[in-house]
């Protein structure tokens, strides 16, 4: 054949498929490149240019907005303020009260023994925790916008508050009751003034989360959350609970052993257990081991097993705080078998007092991480029972509204509060449909404050530590999670077991931040360990996916598609060139010594088709890439006797075209674009010309900024059957990228180019 265009039997019909039947002229070559659309050129038919406003501008606009007064920006305002009165104003009175009301007298129940038990946790008197339940939940009802999550005392945050006040305990027991002198204390410090010193703590630490809340809130950071997966929340409240338990073994065995802040707190912990178990009150392990079994027992397999069944479960934990506190006044436990109370209560509210600051920077992280960490299992449990109601949460107003009930209870011997999981399920489960039921149960807990509460001076705290104990079950079960998050995630299953590892082994707050330290390393190593794919068309269809995992693929003839699912920046630029020699099989820096030895690209070419001419090697042997290498070494007799390595070394003769599939490269930097230059001007000098598909547009704008697509304009296509089926039509006439200079006697032999695709 003598005439170049009638070399190829192909046409391009309106979809753009390539079919072998119709001799196509050399205009209709001129026709198929018009009617590839080019990045540019699309863009300039379709993409909106907006111009950017400066800075100077955009701060104008936002306090000329911001200083816009109208009766509805006004009640806007007022109602995404205080989204209370929006709801109200469609509460429906007869159909939802009276839900409201058993739903918050069944909430208020649990309450009562909870909030006492997790006070103690905190190393601070049992009462704190009834105030916990009254004062901060009447402001989160003004200012939050979820229904359902019940507000208070929960156990990870009462133990990151312990673990504060640790340091300023000077290891002594914690204290016994409010006023008791019964207390080991230091010789040189009365047991009122470590009491004064420890109330003073706790509160300032809730007014100084509460304010860094606040300041989260306005400046719209509520997505600060969004960097604590789901499964480093997971292994971090695993992790936490191990340390609740062991904070309560203690109570349960009766033994008077002293707290150990800093690391390693459960190694010193259990060794002293271990030291002092000779010296178990056996009154005190037998009441809490029938505590245990009639708490499981009750909760588990009645209230749970048959949950369809009851109206409401059965409040088992007050029902045993009752009984424990009676039969320890008329029994007089702690005369005969010296089992600890918790004391006395005392009875009426607490009178308001502005928060000490004592010591105040000393704690000052410890106050931002339980500010972060009581949001996130706030917002994330509030989101989860928002979604099952069908009703939307505004997470930045939520983190106002935590913050504005901590620093309000601040003034009333609170420490930080958060929803609780055990609490908010139990308000969904019986009805509950808003927080009016939250302001029930908080009534109910007033009426205990004022009236009831020095009834429950004889309750023996072995009995709370029971309660405790097996509130920490449905934690504990996390662990179950891990084969299911193995199968989906083996990033997400290594997050879990470092951040709940750390947080056992050295402590709380180090375990949580060097989970969040690994949980960001792994999102740099995912996309570090991206890797190139080799994509070819799947038949039939113009669609391009990866051929080692999927079947009936075509391969073009010269060309080599690649595809990378992840951004080009600093942390892979280089991984990324690696993959892409191995993917493509060609390695410029060894073709360019070939090339240099052969004297031109062309003699390199021609000496690299001569076998396949001759007959000593077959065309369909030729492997695009290391991957098709391994494939045809079970047929390499067929080549007669050339072995995979003799291809391999051959292959950059046959690629005229390196098409690299953008679709999935979400973000690009300075130095992905350099590397990008790099690797297209090293193909460029071995006579292989790179084209760029489904460019993103954050990833042109980049691109277009750093003279990239001035540059390399023509390489650009809006599809990536465009840029093949163009560089299909080049390769055939004979264009070697950017060997364009090459005369026509150059052009591979027809023979070679009449093997079929």
């Amino acid at each position: 054949m003598t005439n170049e265009a009638s070399l190829h039997n192909v046409v391009v019909d309106d979809n753009q498929s390539i079919t072998e039947k119709v001799p196509l002229e050399e205009e209709q070559y001129v026709e198929i490149r018009h009617r590839l659309y080019r990045t540019t050129s699309f863009r300039k038919d379709y993409f909106k240019e907006v111009e950017k406003p400066s800075m100077k501008d955009a701060c104008k606009e936002r306090v000329q907005n911001a200083l816009k007064c109208s009766p509805e920006r006004g009640k806007n305002c007022l109602n995404k303020t205080f989204p209370i009165v929006k709801l109200m104003k469609g509460y429906k009175w007869r159909s939802w009260l009276p839900n409201d009301i058993i739903c918050g007298l069944t909430v208020g129940i649990m309450v009562l023994p909870q909030g006492m038990a997790y006070a103690m946790l905190a190393d601070l008197p049992p009462v704190v925790g009834l105030y916990m339940s009254f004062f901060p939940v009447l402001i989160y009802f003004l200012f939050g916008t979820s229904r359902h999550i019940s507000m208070g005392s929960v156990a990870v945050v009462s133990l990151m508050v312990g673990g504060v006040l640790e340091r300023y305990n000077g290891g002594v027991t914690p204290v016994e009751t409010f006023n008791s002198t019964s207390v080991e204390v230091e010789p040189s410090r009365p047991s009122a003034d470590l009491l004064s010193m420890k109330i003073g703590i706790a509160t300032t630490l809730s007014l100084m989360v509460g304010l860094f809340q606040v300041a989260l809130g306005c400046m719209r950071l509520g997505m600060v959350t969004s960097y604590m997966s789901d499964p480093l929340v997971s292994g971090f409240t695993t992790g936490a609970a191990v340390h609740v338990f062991t904070s309560q073994v203690k109570y349960i065995f009766g033994l008077k052993i002293s707290r150990h802040p800093g690391l390693f707190q459960l190694v010193k912990v259990y060794r002293d257990i271990l030291l002092h178990i000779t010296e178990t009150n056996v009154a005190d392990l037998i009441i809490s081991l029938i505590c245990v079994i009639v708490l499981y027992l009750v909760k588990v397999q009645i209230n749970m097993r048959f949950k369809s069944k009851l109206k409401f479960p059965i409040p088992i934990e007050l029902i045993v705080v009752i009984i424990a506190t009676v039969a320890s006044h008329f029994g007089n436990f702690r005369e005969l078998w010296n089992i600890g109370v918790v004391g006395d209560i005392p009875a009426g509210l607490p009178t308001p007092s502005i928060p000490s600051f004592q010591d105040a920077s000393g704690y000052t992280m410890d106050a931002l991480v339980i500010a972060i960490v009581g949001f996130a299992q706030s917002v994330s449990l509030a989101a989860l029972l928002a979604r099952k109601n069908n009703y939307n949460i505004d997470a930045n107003q939520e983190l106002v509204a935590y913050g504005f009930g901590n620093i309000f209870g601040s003034f009333f011997s609170c420490y930080p509060f958060a929803a609780s999981v055990s609490r908010s399920s139990v308000h969904d489960s019986t009805g509950g449909k808003t927080q009016i039921a939250s302001v029930v149960a908080a009534v109910l807990v007033l009426i205990v404050i004022l009236l009831i509460g020095p009834l429950f001076e004889s309750l023996p705290k072995c009995v709370l530590s029971a309660i405790i104990v097996v509130a920490l079950r449905s934690m504990f079960l996390q662990v179950l999670e891990l084969k299911q998050i193995w199968k989906v995630s083996v990033y997400d299953f290594f997050i879990w077991v470092v951040t709940c590892v750390c947080v056992v082994v050295l402590h709380v707050d180090y375990g949580l931040l060097i989970g969040l330290l690994f949980s960001f390393y792994t999102v740099v190593l995912r996309t570090q360990r991206a890797q190139a794919m080799n994509l070819e068309k799947v038949s039939e269809v113009d669609i391009y996916k990866d051929s080692s995992t999927h079947s009936k693929t075509n391969i073009n003839r010269g060309i080599k598609v690649v595809g990378y699912n992840a951004p080009l920046y600093y942390a892979n630029a280089e991984i990324f060139r690696s993959h892409v020699y191995k993917v493509t099989g060609i390695k410029p820096e060894k073709v360019r010594k070939q090339i240099k030895r052969h004297g031109s690209i062309l003699a390199f070419r021609r000496a690299s088709i001569s076998p396949v001419l001759n007959g000593t090697v077959e065309v369909s042997m030729l492997p695009m890439s290391k991957t098709s290498m391994k494939q045809s070494q079970s047929t390499d007799s067929k080549s007669n006797g050339a072995p995979s390595s003799v291809l391999a070394h051959h292959t950059a003769a046959f690629v005229y075209y390196i098409i690299i599939d953008c679709s999935g490269m979400t973000f690009i930097d300075t130095v992905g674009v350099k590397i990008l230059k790099q690797i297209t001007e090293e193909y460029r000098a071995v006579g292989i010309k790179w084209l760029y598909a489904c460019v993103r547009d954050e990833v042109w704008s980049v691109l277009e900024e750093t003279g990239f697509v001035e540059k390399y304009n023509d390489s650009f296509y809006i599809t990536v059957h465009d840029a093949e089926v163009a560089a299909a039509a080049e390769t055939d006439e004979g264009d070697t990228g950017s060997n364009k200079d090459i005369s026509d006697e150059s052009k591979p032999d027809d023979r070679l180019l009449e093997q079929p695709v």
